[in-house]
């Protein structure tokens, strides 16, 4: 969730940095599962086991699980670092962290997507980060969300975003979120879609501005969308718990600005990611996000899943 690092702040009684109006009274009907053909379900397969093997890499060493998996124009997200382009500065960041705490990470995928190309994924769930000194071990929960690029037939993470989990995660996806419904949109070559989902990204934020973060998170979720990365045991799913969970920021109060962003051929799946502006009542806070947008038959880009984590100031100019 983008607007995660000032949560805390607009709402103090949210010791987790959530709203307190987030507490569900009744469990959304389960989603029907989508009858995927033998092709869609074996693509699939393939996305979720480079996310295991991973995943897998990463509990024995982060380093040598991005050397290997991560494409070279990666963007990774991590609390507290600015966001890092580019698999040679994902691997010194992280480098830099193991020289005073040594990191790993483990993890388990609650719900996967394809393009209808199948050129382009992402995967979202829940795992757990191990630091490790001469004298202590911690642990810690934490939540997740990944989009993936497919290249000569391996896939490869163009973009992830790490944030604070809560314990006790579920073992499945919650049912608002539970199953994805099937591609709506597919151009045999959509060389446009960046420009569009850079461009629904800055009309979201216009909107956010003018109506409120929980009026702009209503109109631009999908039915089944997720807030990733909001400290809580369960990620947040479906419109109307996402929405809730903004409204007390209010207009003006929350602002963004795409900064990279990547699109299926097919046009119809992308992610966006870039820095977004908090404005509380004890001043600004700073955050980074990845957003995952999936395109309806109507051509409308609508986002699936939504995390961040917290940034630092601005560097001065």
């Amino acid at each position: 969730m983008r607007a995660l690092p000032v949560l805390a702040i607009v709402v103090a009684v949210a010791a987790c940095g959530r709203p307190a109006a987030l507490a569900r009274t009744a469990p959304p009907p389960p989603r029907v599962p989508v009858e995927l053909s033998p092709a869609q379900i074996a693509a699939r397969n393939t996305l979720l086991s480079a996310d295991s093997a991973l995943s897998t890499a990463a509990n024995h060493s982060l380093h040598d699980a991005l050397a290997a998996g991560a494409d070279d124009s990666v963007v990774m997200l991590m609390p507290a670092l600015p966001r890092i382009v580019g698999r040679d500065d994902a691997l010194a960041a992280i480098d830099s962290l193991n020289a005073v705490t040594n990191r790993t990470m483990s993890w388990r995928p609650i719900r996967a997507e394809l393009s209808a190309d199948g050129s382009r994924g992402y995967t979202y769930g829940y795992g757990r980060r191990v630091a490790i000194t001469d004298t202590l071990t911690s642990v810690a929960p934490i939540q997740y969300l990944s989009f993936w690029k497919r290249d000569a037939g391996a896939w490869k993470l163009e973009a992830w975003m790490v944030s604070a989990g809560g314990a006790d995660a579920p073992a499945t996806a919650p049912p608002a979120c539970a199953h994805p419904s099937a591609p709506g949109y597919s151009a045999g070559s959509d060389s446009g879609a960046v420009a569009t989902v850079r461009a629904a990204d800055l009309d979201f934020s216009a909107r956010s501005v003018k109506a409120g973060a929980g009026q702009a998170f209503a109109e631009f979720v999908t039915e089944d969308g997720a807030s990733i990365g909001t400290g809580a045991s369960e990620i947040t799913c479906g419109r109307d718990a996402v929405a809730k969970s903004l409204e007390p920021l209010g207009p003006g109060a929350l602002t963004w600005e795409p900064r990279v962003a990547d699109a299926a051929p097919s046009g119809d799946l992308a992610f966006t990611s870039g820095d977004a502006t908090i404005h509380g009542e004890q001043g600004l806070a700073y955050s980074k996000y990845l957003t995952v947008w999936k395109r309806s038959a109507n051509g409308t880009w609508r986002f699936v899943a939504d995390g961040g984590n917290s940034a630092p100031p601005p560097a001065s100019p």
